[in-house]
């Protein structure tokens, strides 16, 4: 399946990515069934996963599917084997064509056509490793068999990579946002304000990862940075949706709170809920706000003069 990626944070249950493998048989142009044989897929590789809810491809039903896990924590599998019709076959078990299935055939008929399996990458848990895994198992992914005889088997080979960056400062970063000295006459009434300084949170060691564009069936088509800030130390988020922010409970100013703004530095950025912030580019990157002092209170004379210091803790997810 060569090298599949997924966001750090992507939903349980997204599709990570998916590959066909065919196969024609060189020992025979044909395999002849007579009435009554069975045809087998059998799932040989992995235990399996339970209680995840799939997306629906187009004409295939996945709320009966059978998902693996693999070798890579996080990862499961689907396997599906399309291309048999069914107008001389009967479903004996299963839900054909997610594998595991088995088939009864109803007329003599010969197989020429190549033998078609379909595998699809799953987020089953929150566990997958940081960096580069390996999906790889010494017993084969699923076989093929007609009543004692296996024709054959197909392994599944893939490299996962978790897509995140690190903040240069660690996880337990610090930045501080220098507000300056206002004077109170210089605000002119309710939600006055003054302009705005620069936020940055720098990024590091991305891993951005290429993603399918055209597939329904995903919950992602990049991989995008989303910024959550929540008030600590007594700044209660006053307003979300306009990103205004209350002072710290040791500030001694009144009538007045800090608003958060995106990089243009004019549309708020919403408090209190994860907002996507950018797509993951390149190995370094910063994701810029801006801030600025405003008026909470009705008075004409503008805000209470004193301490006026606002404090966010920032989280940073990945999908």
């Amino acid at each position: 399946m060569g090298t599949q990626y997924v966001p750090r944070d992507a939903p349980i249950g997204s599709v990570i990515g998916t590959a066909n493998a065919s196969f024609t048989y060189k020992h025979s142009s044909e395999i002849e069934c007579r009435h009554g044989d069975l045809w087998e897929t059998r799932l040989n590789a992995w235990p399996r996963v339970t209680g995840i809810t799939l997306p629906q491809f187009t004409g295939l039903d996945l709320s009966k599917a059978t998902i693996l896990k693999t070798n890579v924590p996080g990862v499961g599998v689907v396997i599906s084997a399309p291309g048999r019709s069914m107008t001389h076959w009967i479903n004996v078990s299963g839900a054909h064509p997610l594998v595991p299935f088995k088939l009864s055939n109803t007329q003599v008929l010969r197989i020429v056509d190549p033998v078609e399996t379909r595998f699809t990458l799953i987020k089953v848990s929150n566990d997958i490793p940081m960096g580069s895994s390996q999906v790889s198992n010494s017993q084969s992914a699923v076989a093929f068999w007609s009543g004692n005889r296996r024709f054959h088997s197909v392994f599944l080979l893939a490299t996962v990579v978790r897509s995140e960056c690190s903040l240069a400062g660690g996880a337990n970063t610090y930045l501080e946002v220098p507000m300056g000295e206002v004077m109170r006459r210089q605000f002119n009434g309710k939600d006055s304000h003054m302009d705005s300084k620069d936020v940055v949170i720098p990024l590091t060691n991305c891993t951005a990862g290429t993603y399918p564009t055209d597939q329904g069936w995903n919950y992602y088509q990049n991989a995008n940075a989303h910024l959550r800030l929540e008030g600590v130390q007594g700044s209660a988020i006053l307003d979300a949706h306009r990103g205004i922010l209350g002072l710290t409970s040791d500030s001694t100013a009144k009538g007045v709170a800090v608003q958060v703004l995106r990089k243009d530095g004019v549309t708020p950025l919403t408090l209190g809920q994860e907002v996507s912030m950018a797509r993951l580019s390149g190995s370094q990157m910063n994701i810029e706000l801006k801030a600025r002092y405003i008026q909470t209170s009705n008075s004409a004379a503008g805000p209470e003069p004193g301490k006026a210091n606002a404090r966010a803790a920032f989280t940073l997810t990945y999908k």
